[in-house]
């Protein structure tokens, strides 16, 4: 008897109640962890950022790990233990609709095998798929995102990867190419396993890529969705949300982008979620709390990021400070003046101030790990030993006129940087002309000094050979001098 999908749930609902009443007594006796007294022990935990001098203090909340991160600069506001390993349940799904979206058309038609159906625990959540169905990518990433669909997490891996092991590979590897150092995946859904863990820090990080893509966010900001029957579906149902975040819910945040939940009994309640407001974008992660504490803290948390803290642009100030003291940017008096300039750092980079700050109490430090092909460097911002964001160091590459006064001649090659006099006037170098003549100037010493040294040579032998005919004429006459004498 195939039974369709919304009396599944119902079903299943129904057999773990009926499992609850059919616990035997002794089992129920035992004490269960008293989940409260271990959220209110965690609140006492240390909060790391707090301990930053000037930084804002921020609350105080029940998860044992959590960061609030500004999600264009990476500029870490709130840190509490965020880089110990714990079990991100259901927070998982955002890494898996991440891959999918990168690697599949919205309109692929996924189709579920006995084994993405039959691998989820009856008590594990699912929008109750059968064997054989299909559903277009899409639809699928909603059920995951919406619905929280474990046999969902398992067909898009299928899809994707062939195989779930195969899945889990293009998971790890994501994990390697960001430099998370404590992460590892075992399954697509986050469903327990003891070798499938990750941080706070390290969720932020494969958030920042999730919420890139505004249809995801979109997905995980919907509090409901509809089945309609298709050809490969044959059933009418709604999914509705357990995000308390979402619009209509009780805990709705106006600001949220997108958010994701997870459970599981070992991991406990898990959050991912980003908002966004004047111009800052803020990842929030929460990790092992206990429900419904998960939205409030993550309120909390967002509510402390955009009070505190403001986004501001280094344009027009990056020459104000350190940048200018070091030297970097600057070539000294040369053949051309005093000039500066060489470099320049991205116009369009932003760092994070707290209210209480000004960009004079900023440090700037110059580091070579980039992942940005087009920047020799990039300039890293602090306030009090934390950073607050990057600007990339780029060689100075704009289209301009080669000389101030000349109509005929334009630089518009990439590869013409400039060197900005004191007097506001420019002069720019097209180093491959720079490049091509110097290879030109070797050259053509080179053949000189060749030439000259062949005229030498040769003014040698002349020299040589004279001399050689000398001594032979010499030789002669002295041997026709002894002959008359002999004669004689």
């Amino acid at each position: 008897m195939k039974f369709n999908k919304k009396i599944k749930r119902i079903l299943a609902s129904v057999m773990l109640t009926g499992l609850i009443f059919a616990i035997p007594l002794n089992v129920l006796a035992e004490d269960p962890p008293d989940y409260e007294a271990l959220a209110e022990a965690r609140k006492a935990l240390p909060i790391q950022s707090n301990a930053i001098t000037d930084w804002p203090q921020g609350p105080e909340v029940s998860a044992q790990a959590a960061i609030l991160m500004e999600a264009k600069t990476g500029a870490i506001l709130y840190a509490k233990n965020i880089d110990e390993r714990l079990y991100p349940a259901s927070t998982t799904k955002i890494l898996t609709c991440t891959l999918a979206m990168e690697n599949c058309d919205l309109d692929e038609m996924v189709t579920f095998s006995k084994e993405a159906v039959n691998a989820v625990p009856w008590d594990g959540s699912k929008v109750g798929m059968d064997a054989g169905e299909s559903i277009p990518m899409q639809q699928a990433l909603e059920a995951i995102l919406v619905g929280s669909a474990n046999e969902v997490s398992n067909a898009v891996a299928e899809h994707v990867a062939g195989s779930m092991d195969e899945f889990v590979n293009m998971m790890n590897k994501r994990v390697e190419d960001l430099g998370l150092e404590n992460s590892h995946f075992m399954n697509a859904n986050g469903l327990y396993d003891d070798n499938h863990y990750t941080s706070a820090y390290d969720l932020a990080i494969i958030a920042r890529d999730f919420f890139s893509f505004d249809l995801l966010a979109k997905m995980a900001r919907t509090p409901k969705m509809e089945f309609t029957p298709t050809a490969t579906q044959p059933d009418e149902f709604t999914v509705n949300s357990k995000n308390m975040l979402l619009e209509g819910k009780k805990y709705h945040y106006e600001y949220l982008v997108g958010s994701k939940t997870g459970y599981t009994d070992k991991a406990r309640q898990t959050l991912v979620s980003c908002a966004k407001k004047d111009g800052m974008e803020l990842i929030c992660v929460v990790l092992k709390e206990e429900s419904p504490t998960q939205f409030t803290d993550t309120i909390a948390l967002f509510d402390y990021g955009f009070n505190n803290f403001t986004v501001e642009s280094i344009k027009g100030k990056e020459f104000s400070f350190d940048s200018n003291k070091s030297g970097f940017f600057k070539t000294g008096t040369d053949i051309f003046g005093d000039s500066k300039d060489i470099l320049m750092l991205n116009d369009n980079a932003k760092i994070i101030l707290p209210n209480n700050a000004t960009f004079d109490d900023l440090k700037m430090n110059v580091v070579y790990d980039t992942d940005n092909v087009n920047a020799v460097a990039k300039a890293e911002y602090t306030f009090n030993g934390n950073v607050v964001g990057y600007a990339d160091i780029l060689l100075n590459t704009q289209k301009t006129t080669l000389f101030e006064g000349s109509d005929n001649m334009t630089a518009t090659d990439e590869e013409v940087t400039f060197v900005s006099n004191q007097d506001g006037k420019s002069l720019f170098l097209n180093i491959k002309i720079i490049l091509i003549s110097l290879v030109a100037f070797v050259v053509l010493v080179t053949a000189v000094l060749l030439i000259y040294k062949k005229i030498i040579m040769a003014k040698r032998d002349l020299r040589k050979k004279k001399v050689n005919k000398s001594r032979e004429k010499d030789r002669i006459y002295r041997d026709e001098s002894k002959h008359k004498s002999f004669k004689l």
